[in-house]
């Protein structure tokens, strides 16, 4: 889940994200991602954006002026790449402030020794209360601290509010390890509070609110880096996820939609914990919908979608811009996928397990697919389709804005064309556009659309989408040739149709991988910035 405001971003990707087409997030990085300098400026960059949102920093109130979507990491994948990356570390203060950022919140633990290090993890001083349910336990202190949970100041009796924390996961673990039936998160073995089971989730409470932190998962497991890539982690949630620090939605459902999402991370450690940022966190917030549909908190991230930016690649991330708007990809996949207008959520775990090892997100995606005996150009073509009119066809697509159109024409019988236009096109990315027939157009007019791509070896497709006056939608494709070009022609007298839109589209998912990005597989698309031109005609 999201800090809940801005803090200090470190970009690990150095990209750039323009107002318009990001035609340069493919070039070649000019550094060797994988030289010494390299891995330990990013393992000081993950040490810095670590410390932005555990250290001292802006008040929650600070935090809560900027923008909420913008400017901020997830916890979780902060602490992430700093397990990862803390061995890279060039000094060993760096190692040892990494050391006791990623030690878990319990006092069983060695104290700070340095009282000028900010306890990032909040440690407490007090008896720590345990309390276990089938699946997990539950700590908390009730000391009169900021961490404390409201309660009788005897941690032997359980709060309500730590009850309710175990309820609430309980059904999380339900819906998404039961239900849904992804593995259940590898154990830890004996690491967590004495006597406690060894195979139940550690969950910790504590005032992240105070930082501007839902909540989050992480790992620490001796080796951040294994050969499986599959690791055991614990939890942490808010103490209270009280209104002052959480003005949006109630306590529980603050609580409801965090543990989702948090869980969900915990059990993609077991898959793949070093997976893509488009993935894990498009998938987790995905899932926000699956355990709780009606508190729909993850809408806050469309204006960081496809639905709000098509011409940016589904998988970028970088420079302020994050992952967690993909998941209305994964609920169109949902979607689109079910028989009728049933969802089948079955498709998103199917891509985890494809993704297991070395295979990366996009490839998984593609394999899946593949196996449903379609293809991703055909996917990313009707996912175009859904976020250009959502109400259509999202089950909630009445409260999403549509993708924006990049442009609009009105042809006549005097103005019949449109010239030559077009733009480069980035790897999973759309651009629309859209042609209204004067009200003069009354005979056999028609509307001959030539468009001017890439091949489609290379992921491109076209489509036309005609409305009719009646309500009838139509999608139509243009039949691409080897080298890119093609051309088909719609009805389009203005009695009968409403509109016609084209829509070019960019659906590689080819990759020169660990080149330092955080796209998929760490890599640049061999199909950035790609030509896509178009010339509307009316004809007769």
């Amino acid at each position: 889940m999201a800090a809940l405001a801005a803090t200090a971003t470190v970009s690990l990707t150095g990209g750039t994200a323009g107002a318009t087409v990001l035609a340069a997030t493919g070039a070649a990085r000019t550094t060797d991602p994988f030289s010494t300098a390299t891995i330990e400026r990013q393992a000081t960059r993950a040490l810095e954006q670590a410390q932005a949102l555990f250290g001292d920093g802006p008040s929650t109130a600070e935090r809560r002026s900027a923008t909420r979507s913008v400017g901020r990491r997830e916890p979780t994948l902060v602490l992430r790449d700093l397990a990862r990356l803390a061995g890279d570390l060039p000094t060993a203060t760096q190692r040892a402030t990494a050391a006791r950022i990623l030690a878990r919140p319990d006092d069983h633990l060695p104290r700070d020794p340095d009282p000028d290090v900010v306890d990032p993890k909040y440690r407490h001083s007090s008896p720590v209360g345990s309390d276990c349910s089938e699946h997990f336990c539950v700590h908390w202190v009730e000391d009169g601290s900021p961490n404390a949970v409201s309660g009788d100041g005897d941690v032997t009796t359980v709060p309500a509010w730590v009850r309710t924390t175990s309820d609430t996961m309980e059904h999380v673990y339900g819906v998404e390890v039961g239900r849904l039936g992804y593995r259940a998160p590898l154990s830890d073995g004996s690491i967590g509070r004495p006597g406690d089971p060894a195979d139940h989730v550690d969950v910790y409470l504590a005032d992240l609110g105070r930082k501007g932190i839902y909540g989050y998962c992480t790992s620490d497991e001796p080796d951040a880096d294994p050969p499986t890539r599959q690791v055991y982690g614990y939890c942490v949630l808010d103490n209270d996820y009280a209104h002052t620090q959480f003005p949006v939605h109630t306590k529980l459902q603050n609580l409801q939609v965090t543990a989702a999402h948090e869980f969900f991370h915990l059990v993609q450690f077991g898959y793949d914990w070093w997976e893509d940022p488009w993935l894990m966190e498009g998938t987790a917030a995905w899932m926000e919908d699956e355990v709780y549909d009606g508190v729909n908190d993850n809408r806050q991230y469309l204006a960081e979608s496809p639905l709000a930016n098509p011409y940016v690649p589904l998988d970028y991330t970088g420079d302020g811009y994050q992952p967690y708007g993909a998941w209305i990809f994964w609920r169109f996949l949902s979607e689109w996928s079910g028989p009728g207008r049933a969802s089948d959520p079955s498709v998103v775990r199917q891509v985890w397990e494809a993704a297991v090892g070395k295979r990366y997100s996009a490839g998984a995606l593609r394999t899946v697919l593949q196996d449903r005996h379609t293809s991703a150009p055909r996917a990313f073509a009707a996912f175009g389709t859904w976020i250009r009119d959502p109400g259509r066809y999202f089950s909630e697509g009445r409260a999403y804005r549509a993708a924006p159109l990049d442009g609009w024409f009105t042809l006549t019988s005097t103005h019949r064309s449109t010239g030559t236009h077009g733009t480069p096109l980035d790897h999973l990315s759309h651009s629309f556009i859209r042609f209204t027939p004067g009200s003069r157009l009354t005979g056999r007019w028609r509307l001959r659309v030539s468009v001017d791509m890439a091949g489609p070896a290379r992921g491109s497709v076209a489509q036309l989408i005609v409305h009719l006056r009646s309500g009838h939608v139509s999608v139509v494709p243009v039949d691409l040739g080897r080298r890119g070009n093609g051309t088909r022609t719609v009805g389009f007298r203005h009695g009968s149709v409403k509109r016609v839109e084209l829509d070019l589209v960019n659906a590689s998912v080819r990759f020169r991988c660990d080149q330092g990005t955080e796209q998929s597989c760490q890599g640049t698309s061999y199909d950035d910035g790609l030509r896509a031109r178009f010339r509307a005609t009316v004809v007769r």
